[in-house]
Order: structure tokens, then sequence, then C-alpha cells
């Protein structure tokens, strides 16, 4: 019985001793992030999209400026 008691005052303190965090959006404005970059992720950190990846298009983006050297 002492030992489901201290369990449960423990939880009890770290319930109550724990603050709330809220979450902070990346990009300012996703919208107009997504209007001028419509290539690009949103939600990835800026990073190609799918389709975007094998846009002939876009190919240039994964080649090295060093003949040699690869993008990884």
């Amino acid at each position: 019985m002492t030992t489901f008691k201290t369990i449960a005052a423990a939880a009890l303190l770290s319930a109550l001793t724990a603050t709330p965090v809220f979450a902070q959006a990346a990009i300012q404005e996703p919208g107009l992030f997504a209007f001028y970059h419509p290539n690009l992720d949103v939600l990835n950190g800026g990073a190609l999209t799918p389709a975007a990846r094998f846009d002939p298009r876009e190919q240039w983006r994964f080649k090295s400026a060093h003949p040699g050297h690869a993008i990884h």
C-alpha cells in the first residue's frame, strides 16, 4: 500500500510540475512559400517534392560543380 501511495504521489507531482509546450511554425507563411516555390516541400524544410525529384528541369540540383564529386 505504501508503494502505491509513493508511486501515486510521484505521478501527481510530475503531472502538476509539467509545463505545457506549444509548437512553433517553421515557416511563417506556408501558403506564400508554396506559391513562390511550387517544387519545394513546405513541411520538409524546403526539400524537393517527390514529383520534382524526377523532373528533368530540377536535375541540376543533383549535379556537382566539380566532376567526380557527387552531392549526397
